[in-house]
């Protein structure tokens, strides 16, 4: 039993009677160097080659990073150099389990074959319906929104939603509920750097061994934060979830915030947060391990929005943080750089907690908004 599948840049649907399959994530192939995921369905163990088309020079232009597994796999990397010459070319990827085999077509277009520029992936989720306190608007026509999502005990929760720069090589902001779901200690920090599978390598930054110019991989979603099981963790180590940040300012004030709204979430019912950069007018450029271009932002922010029951404490009180990409000195009163959350949006120019209003109404919204959290007990500062 065989299935084949020809294809240049799509997924492929065909698999033999036990399921056996091998496909190719979409994406932009041009003459250019580059890096595409492979996914392989399988029930048993499996090697995965590469031969040669009829007619073809060879497979040594391409190489895959996994030649064998068991099971699923859906983060296989295949890597191909830049052809030169003026016609395409073509592998074909098998997948053998031993009993049975399964195969799809890679085409890389020559130097006179090059397309147009391709576009983000789309998004599985349209994050506008879904309701989300902790979303900010989303209208920005030069990002991509994205969610990432996980299983814990048989059930499923939302882990981080995202707005993709693929201009800047970051996310603009990062969106996330916070409480001790996340935050209970079952397993360690896993530093699995590794590609956003949303947007495969081609689009995604690749976070492998630091960044140029020395700068931290600074994570917007702390890795703290999802403590509760392995697959949460593993996604906050995306390439999506990090910026070149300055050592200083990560291991420093940055850090020191995260400690903070981490411990107001444990006392909280529920906390909505909202981590992001700002990269407008940024003047310094840096390389992920790729050799990508990404932009260092010139600043770092947090929105806060906390919900409680306890009758001692406001039900919902919300505020801000926004530090310059910058060391701050040891124990910097938070009370310097906290502001409301209007003051933010009138810095940032995003609207956050866009579905506030309809949970509590716009008056109500609009005061939370408003509230300087220095004068807010809740808040301790």
């Amino acid at each position: 039993m065989t299935a084949i599948c020809t294809l240049f840049v799509s997924s492929c649907d065909e698999q033999t009677d036990d399921g056996l399959s091998v496909t190719l994530k979409s994406g932009n192939v041009t003459a250019e160097a580059g890096q595409m995921f492979v996914s392989v369905t399988s029930s048993t163990s499996w090697t995965l080659y590469m031969t040669a088309e009829d007619g073809e020079d060879g497979t040594d232009w391409a190489s895959l990073n996994v030649t064998s597994g068991t099971g699923n796999k859906s983060n296989v990397i295949l890597t191909y150099e830049a052809n030169d010459g003026e016609d395409s070319r073509s592998i074909s990827i098998v997948v053998d389990n031993g009993r049975n085999w399964a195969k799809c077509i890679f085409t890389q277009p020559g130097l006179g074959q090059q397309g147009g520029e391709e576009p983000l992936p789309q998004p599985e989720l349209d994050l506008t319906k879904t309701g989300w306190l902790e979303l900010p608007a989303m209208d920005d026509p030069d990002l991509g929104y994205y969610s990432h999502s996980f299983e814990m005990n048989g059930q499923k929760y939302r882990n981080y939603s995202f707005g993709w720069s693929q201009t800047d090589l970051v996310a603009h902001w990062v969106a996330y509920p916070l409480c001790s779901i996340y935050t209970n200690k079952r397993v360690n920090r896993t530093d699995e750097w590794a590609y956003d599978p949303l947007l495969g390598p081609e689009f995604s930054s690749a976070p492998f061994g630091g960044y140029g110019g020395s700068y931290a991989r600074g994570h917007q979603v702390p890795s703290a934060d999802r403590l509760c099981c392995r697959e949460a963790n593993v996604q906050t180590f995306y390439g999506t979830n990090m910026t070149p940040q300055n050592n200083g300012h990560n291991g420093g004030i940055w850090q020191d915030i995260e400690s903070y709204v981490r411990n107001i979430a444990n006392k909280s019912d529920t906390t909505y947060v909202v981590s992001g950069c700002m990269v407008k007018d940024s003047q310094n450029f840096t390389q992920d391990s790729d050799g990508k271009k990404m932009t260092v932002p010139t600043a770092y922010f947090k929105a806060v929005l906390r919900y409680t029951k306890s009758s001692t404490l406001s039900t919902w009180a919300a505020m801000a943080f926004y530090t310059e990409h910058k060391d701050y000195p040891d124990n910097t009163p938070f009370k310097t750089i906290a502001m409301s959350v209007d003051e933010l949006e009138d810095v940032t120019g995003l609207d956050f907690f866009v579905n506030l209003p309809e949970k509590l109404g716009e008056k109500r919204a609009s005061e939370l908004e408003a509230e300087d959290p220095v004068t807010n007990s809740v808040w301790g500062l």
